[in-house]
């Protein structure tokens, strides 16, 4: 009896203060959830997105389950289909947005204007109108009130230069570029100067993320060239063979001083199997007690560890790679968040990165299978109340607001949205309701039917405020050469790309067409084998080209300055893709670019009356045509 009466008044206390936080949030957080994710509980979300279907069948889901995602789906759909298609819906809409609004008392005054349109002798139709005008632009302000206190936000632009430390050959580069050579002390962090930095923000980057600055494991070390660099030994140090921390601070300060801000991998899934967390406690890691006495074969995914005379069966690296099995890294240990020990400890490697070096933000790898949902469901485990990386978020930001979070992904988009990143990889996302959208897949498969949602999809990630935004790629350092992927169609999907106004990455070497990969290991630099950079072995056609894409983007975003994406939509039966690049100043001349991603010759007429777009052309596989709108005569650049 009274341990159950211990356990009510538990839960009655846990009830309590569940309520209390969701009354006393932070402004912020607030608009956060009205705008993008509303309120997740236990990996769930409380809200789910608004369905749109047409009397015959067609549906669509809406963004996300906010305000954004939901008047953003709407406007799209009435441009394409008009407003009548989904009439029977507009009453609806009122009572859709009225309980989002319900929520949040700031909203008061929004409501009793929309109620007064539901209410108003006006036709359904002019009701429809009049919902979409107030709307607007109520999210309008919400969305300028967002982004007013969003220290992070920088992320959701950032133009990203990925660079591979021990492959990137800085003698090699400066020489290609005709830069000073400087005298080389072979620690990348030390020499790296003034005008390597340049040579980076010369192409439009404003941000670096050097990959592989830890010390790697040696237990199990795979290949010669020293490791996997997501096997870390010390995610609290720098690998000695880039130099000492003191290098990457300094390091990390002529960045600032560039105007560069200075990205840097979180490895939240595993460590090395010599790691200094497993030496620090086993118990933070998937483990089961091995008999003292053992000699025999270890289970399957598993390896011996012993620690102050005890012995343990640690599991290693594993993740959902789709079916009932998970895969395994043979060269890592799994860290365990079902062990709430271990969320502090990974908060405070984080925390300590921010003061001790001052880096703007992480690029948290594989991120996604450390969900509560999906890391209770990968190991059958119970889970502790709360994503960790809501946690390790906040506590990161007491220390730097203006620190980003960045989520390599491939699923769970949302719920990496509402943990508090503010980008995630643009790559694919299969577990969304209206399927497949995501950027450097949909172009690889060179498809249509996943192109055309993929740009509407950027487009959307690249305009609301509350919610993560996707960085989007062409190529990174687990992708094959662009050239392999891409063949012909590359010029098209590099410019696509790099146009875009929401956050860019791209790898070194990728501008030259760089391709050193060796057999059963496709990445463009390998981990296997010991790789560098020939800068000096260009393709000079390939290099011309893409240096022309590069610096077209970057002239193209400075002439525009702040600009919102609007998605093409070809008729039925049309291969062609695009988007309208509109400027927020509106003194400033919108463009269109039109491209060819597919592997066929195509035949282009477009008309779209919206922007006073006019293009009529033949466009290869590759191609693409950028058009300054708004003028008497639209005016086409060619690009192939």
């Amino acid at each position: 009896m009274h341990r159950l009466l211990a356990a009510l008044i538990a839960l009655l206390a846990v009830s309590i203060q569940s309520f209390a936080l969701e009354n006393l949030n932070p402004p912020q957080i607030q608009l956060e959830r009205l705008l993008a994710d509303g309120v997740w509980r236990s990996g769930r979300p409380v809200d789910r997105p608004f369905m749109f279907r047409t009397a015959d069948g067609f549906a669509v889901t809406a963004q996300n389950c906010g305000l954004e995602g939901f008047f953003y789906t709407k406007t799209e759909l009435e441009k394409r289909f008009a407003p009548e298609a989904f009439s029977h819906h507009f009453m609806d809409y009122f009572l859709y947005t009225d309980y989002l609004l319900s929520k949040y008392p700031f909203t008061a005054e929004i409501r009793k204007q929309l109620a007064k349109a539901k209410d108003s002798p006006l036709t359904p139709l002019e009701k429809n109108a009049e919902f979409n005008k107030l709307l607007g632009e109520y999210l309008a302000g919400l969305q300028k009130d967002y982004r007013t206190g969003e220290a992070s936000g920088w992320a959701k632009t950032a133009r990203i230069y990925q660079i591979f430390p021990r492959a990137y050959n800085i003698k090699g580069r400066r020489a290609a570029l005709k830069l000073s050579a400087g005298e080389l002390s072979e620690k990348f962090f030390r020499d790296f100067s003034d005008q390597d930095f340049k040579a980076i923000t010369d192409m439009g980057f404003d941000t670096v993320w050097p990959m592989g600055i830890f010390p790697t494991g040696e237990t199990n070390r795979s290949g010669t060239a020293g490791g996997s660099v997501y096997s870390i030994k010390d995610p609290e140090a720098v690998n000695p063979d880039l130099g000492t921390l003191e290098d990457f601070k300094n390091f990390v300060a002529r960045a600032h001083g560039a105007g560069v801000k200075v990205i840097i991998d979180f490895v939240a899934n595993h460590t090395s199997q010599d790691s200094t967390l497993l030496a620090e406690n086993p118990d933070y890691f998937i483990n089961t007690p091995a008999p003292a006495d053992f000699s025999g074969q270890v289970p399957a995914s598993h390896f011996l560890y012993e620690k102050d005379g005890k012995k343990y069966f640690v599991r290693m690296g594993s993740y959902d790679c789709g079916g009932e099995t998970l895969c395994t890294w043979n060269d890592v240990a799994q860290l365990n968040y079902a062990n709430p020990q271990l969320r502090p400890r990974l908060a405070k490697i984080i925390t300590g990165w921010l003061q001790n070096a001052d880096v703007d933000g992480f690029r948290v790898d594989m991120a996604y299978q450390d969900l509560n949902s999906v890391f209770g469901r990968n190991f059958n485990t119970a889970m502790p109340d709360g994503e960790f990386f809501t946690g390790m978020i906040a506590s990161a930001r007491t220390v730097k607001p203006s620190a980003a979070f960045i989520a390599e992904a491939y699923d769970n988009q949302a719920e990496l949205s509402a943990a508090g990143f503010d980008l995630f990889y643009n790559k694919s996302e299969w577990g969304r309701l209206e399927g497949q959208t995501g950027w450097y897949d949909a172009f690889m498969h060179a498809s249509p039917s996943e192109i055309i949602p993929a740009i509407n999809r950027e487009a959307f990630l690249s305009w609301q405020a509350g919610g993560a935004g996707g960085l989007a790629f062409f190529i990174n350092h687990d992708e094959p050469a662009a050239k392999k992927v891409y063949g012909n169609r590359l010029p098209a999907v590099a410019m696509l790309t790099m146009l875009l106004p929401g956050a860019v990455l791209m790898y070194n070497g990728a501008e030259i067409g760089f391709d050193g990969a060796v057999e059963g290991e496709s990445k463009t630099i390998p981990f296997s084998v010991p790789v560098q950079i020939a800068w000096d072995k260009a393709d000079p056609e390939y290099s011309a080209r893409m240096s022309d894409i590069i610096m077209r983007a970057k002239a193209m975003h400075a002439e525009l300055g702040s600009s919102v994406m609007k998605a093409l939509y070809p008729p039925q039966g049309e291969k062609w893709c695009g988007y309208v690049l509109v400027p927020t100043d509106p003194q400033k001349t919108p463009i269109a670019i039109i491209a060819n991603a597919v592997n066929e010759k195509l035949k282009v007429d477009i008309f779209a009356a919206e922007y006073n777009l006019r293009f009529k052309g033949v466009l290869e596989p590759g191609a693409y045509r950028i058009v300054k709108l708004n003028a008497k005569t639209p005016e086409a650049e060619s690009g192939n």
